[in-house]
C-alpha cells in the first residue's frame, strides 16, 4: 500500500454527510455516564457496527461511587426523569426545566421538591464566600465549579444549588446554559442537594433582584441513584500479520443531550472510520497487515477502568488516536482544527506526520464533502494537550504515545453545542487524517523514503526551535536544552525503525546530528546526575486524578495552577511521565521547556516534584 494510493481512496470513501447523520442520532441521547441514555447510545453505536459486519464487544465496570481505579472513583449510576426551577416571588416565571434544556439539571442532581428563599454567594468556592451564611433550606446561587461550591456548602442544608457562568464563559452567548456534574461518591448521597444550571442573563437578573428584596423559588427534580454499571464498546479490524500490533482509536461517548461537537462528532465519526476500515482491510488499496481496535467509552470514568482490564491487549497497541471534538462549522464556530501532539515522554513519528498529510488533505478539493463547507482547512499542531482520554493511555503502565484530535469550542459543555454548528467537511477531513494514521503500520514499510523525509524536516524544525528557546539561558544549560532536543529526535527516528524493521534510518540521524552542530549543540551526551533526590519517579499508575488539589493548602494550590494546570493539565500529565527514575529534576524542567514552548526552570520543576510527592504520585 503506497501513501498517495491510499490517500486517494480514502478521499472517495469517507462520506461527511454520513458521519454527521452518525453525529445527529448520537446527539438524541442524554449520555450522562453511567445512565440510562448513555446505554441507549451505546446500543445505537453497537448496532450499527453489527449491521456494518464489524466484531464488537461490551465491558461493564462498577458505577457505585466508591470503586477506585488509579485512584479514582468511579460516578454512582443515576436516572433523570424531569426537573423544572421556577420563580415564584415577586414574580411568577420559569427560570429552567429539563424537557427544553437538559444541561439545566446538573448531572447527578439529588431529587427534591421544595419552596425556598434564593441566596447569592459570589463565586462560592472560597471559605469566605459562605462565612457566616445562612444556607440552611435556601437555594444558592453561586459562579463557580459545580463540584468545588458543593464542597463548600456540603452539610450546610442547602435546599438545592443554582450555578451560572463566569463572564468568560458567558462571553459567547449571554444565553448560554453551561453542563456540569455533582459527582457525588457513595458516602455522600444523602447530603447532595438538587442542582440546576441558568444562563448568566437569568443570573444577573436574579442578582439585580435580590439587592431590592427577597426571592422565592420552587424547584423539582424527579432522579435517583442507583448501583449502575459503566459500559464501554469495543471494536476490532482485524489484520493480517499478528507481529503487525495494533492501532487503538478511542472517542468518549458520554456528555448530555446534544453535546454534539462535543463529543458526539467524535463518537459518530469513529463510526464511519470503522465503516472505511472494514472495507479497506476486506477489498482495496491492500489489506491490512495489523489490527484496528475502536473504543468508545464514558470520558475518564470508562476509559480508565477499561485500560486496567486490558494491560496486556494494550502492549500491542503502537499508538492511540483520541478524537474529541472534530466536527465544529469553520463558519458557526471559527477555526483551527488542532492536533494536539505526542508529549516527548513519549516520543513518537506521529508528531512528524501529521503536518504533511494535513498539507496534503486541505490542498485537495476532493477532502470537502457534500452538504459541507467549501472554506479550506485551517489547522494547528498545538502543544500537548489534557483534558481527554489520551492521558489515560500515555500514563503508566500503558505508555502508549497518544494525540488529541480536536477544536477550540466555546459552545463546548453548553445548551449550544447542537449539531447545525457540526459540518460534514470538517468531518471528513479529520476522518481521512485518522484513516491515514490508523493504517501506517500497514503503508509505512512501502514508505520509509517519505517517511524519512518528514522525519528530517519535522526534526530540523524542532531543533531550530529548540535552539531558540535555549537563547536566553546560560552556555551550560543551553548546550544541554540541545542535547535532549536531538535525543528526543533520534528517539523520534527510532520509532520508524519500530514500524519498518528492515528500513535504514542512518542517513536520517545523521541529517539530525548535521542540524543539531549547526545550531551549537554538544557532541558527546553528558550524563545526567543520578541520586534518589535528583531522580524523582513515578509510583501511582494511571491519568493524574482531578482531585489532587484536594489535598493541598492555599499556598500549594497557587503553585499548582500556576505551573502544572496549564492546557487542561497537559503539564501534570507531562511532568509525571517523565518521572522514569532516571531523569535528574533539572532533565525534566528542559523537556517540559521543549514541550510547551517556555522556560520551565529547574527550581518550578523542584517544587512541582514535591507537590506530587506529597499527592502519591512521585517518590525521590
Amino acid at each position: 500500500m503506497r501513501f498517495e494510493q491510499l490517500l486517494q481512496h480514502l478521499f472517495g470513501a469517507i462520506s461527511g454527510v454520513r458521519a454527521k447523520a452518525y453525529v445527529a442520532k448520537i446527539a438524541e441521547y442524554h449520555r450522562i455516564q453511567a445512565s440510562p441514555g448513555y446505554d441507549e447510545a451505546l446500543q445505537f453505536v453497537e448496532s450499527e457496527l453489527v449491521q456494518l459486519g464489524i466484531e464488537t464487544s461490551v465491558s461493564a465496570f462498577p458505577a457505585d461511587g466508591k470503586t477506585k481505579t488509579y485512584g479514582w472513583t468511579a460516578p454512582i449510576g443515576w436516572r433523570i426523569r424531569s426537573g423544572t426551577l421556577r420563580q415564584i416571588e415577586p414574580e411568577r416565571r420559569i427560570l429552567c426545566s429539563f424537557d427544553d434544556v437538559a444541561t439545566s439539571i446538573l448531572g447527578q442532581s439529588g431529587a427534591g421538591n421544595t419552596k425556598a428563599e434564593l441566596v447569592h454567594i459570589g463565586e462560592g468556592t472560597s471559605a469566605a464566600d459562605v462565612e457566616g451564611c445562612d444556607l440552611a433550606g435556601r437555594f444558592v446561587l453561586a459562579g463557580g465549579r459545580a463540584t468545588e461550591v458543593l464542597k463548600r456548602i456540603r452539610g450546610m442544608g442547602a435546599a438545592g444549588l443554582i450555578i451560572y457562568p463566569d463572564t468568560k464563559r458567558a462571553a459567547a452567548d449571554y444565553d448560554l446554559v453551561q453542563y456540569a456534574g455533582l459527582f457525588p461518591n457513595a458516602e455522600d448521597l444523602d447530603s447532595t442537594p438538587m442542582g440546576f444550571s441558568i444562563s448568566r442573563r437569568e443570573a444577573d437578573r436574579l442578582i439585580a433582584q435580590l439587592e431590592k428584596g427577597r426571592i422565592r423559588l420552587s424547584g423539582e427534580v424527579d432522579a435517583d441513584y442507583f448501583d449502575g454499571e459503566m459500559r464501554t464498546l469495543e471494536a476490532t479490524i482485524p489484520g493480517e500479520d499478528p507481529k503487525a500490533g495494533e492501532i487503538l482509536l478511542v472517542a468518549h461517548l458520554c456528555h448530555p443531550r446534544h453535546s454534539a461537537n462535543d463529543n458526539a462528532s467524535g463518537s459518530g465519526l469513529l463510526l464511519e472510520v470503522a465503516r472505511v476500515l472494514k472495507e479497506l482491510a476486506a477489498e482495496a488499496p491492500a489489506p491490512l497487515r495489523h489490527r484496528v481496535r475502536l473504543l468508545w467509552v464514558p470520558e475518564f470514568n470508562g476509559a480508565i477502568p477499561w485500560a486496567a482490564a486490558n494491560v496486556e491487549t494494550l502492549r500491542a497497541v503502537r499508538f492511540a488516536l483520541n478524537l474529541d471534538m472534530v466536527g465544529q462549522s469553520p463558519e458557526a464556530i471559527g477555526e483551527p482544527f488542532r492536533v494536539f501532539r505526542v508529549p516527548n515522554a513519549r516520543s513518537s513519528i506521529l508528531n512528524a506526520c501529521f503536518g504533511p498529510i494535513l498539507a496534503r488533505i486541505a490542498e485537495s478539493d476532493s477532502s470537502l464533502s457534500a452538504q459541507g463547507s467549501r472554506r479550506a482547512l485551517h489547522y494547528v499542531v498545538d502543544r500537548p494537550s489534557g483534558g481527554s482520554d489520551h492521558l489515560v493511555f500515555q500514563a503508566t503502565p500503558f505508555e502508549i504515545p497518544a494525540p488529541m484530535f480536536g477544536h477550540d469550542d466555546p459552545f463546548w459543555h453548553t445548551d449550544l453545542d447542537t449539531i447545525d454548528k457540526t459540518d460534514p467537511t470538517r468531518l471528513k477531513q479529520v476522518g481521512i487524517l485518522t484513516a491515514a494514521l490508523a493504517t501506517l503500520p500497514t503503508w509505512a514499510p512501502e514508505e520509509t523514503g517519505l517517511l524519512i523525509d518528514w522525519l528530517t524536516s519535522f526534526g530540523a524544525a524542532e531543533l531550530s526551535r529548540a535552539s531558540a528557546l535555549s537563547r536566553s539561558m546560560e552556555p551550560e544549560q543551553r548546550s544541554r536544552l540541545l542535547r535532549i532536543a536531538l535525543d528526543i529526535e533520534e528517539a523520534r527516528a527510532g520509532s520508524l525503525a519500530e514500524l519498518c524493521s528492515d528500513c535504514e534510518t542512518g542517513p536520517l540521524g545523521g541529517a539530525l546530528r548535521a542540524v543539531h552542530a549547526a545550531f551549537g549543540g554538544p557532541a558527546e551526551r553528558e550524563a545526567a546526575p543520578l541520586t534518589s533526590s535528583s531522580a524523582p519517579r513515578r509510583v501511582q499508575d494511571g491519568p493524574v486524578r482531578y482531585t489532587i488539589v484536594d489535598e493541598f493548602d492555599e499556598d500549594e494550590r497557587a503553585i499548582f495552577d500556576e505551573l502544572l494546570s496549564n492546557h487542561h493539565r497537559a503539564a501534570v500529565a507531562s511532568l509525571v511521565d517523565l518521572c522514569d527514575g532516571e531523569r535528574s529534576i533539572e532533565e525534566i524542567a528542559l523537556r517540559l521547556t521543549l514541550d510547551f514552548d517556555r522556560p520551565f526552570s529547574a527550581a518550578d520543576a523542584e517544587r512541582c516534584v514535591k507537590l506530587l510527592v506529597k499527592a502519591g504520585y512521585l517518590a525521590v
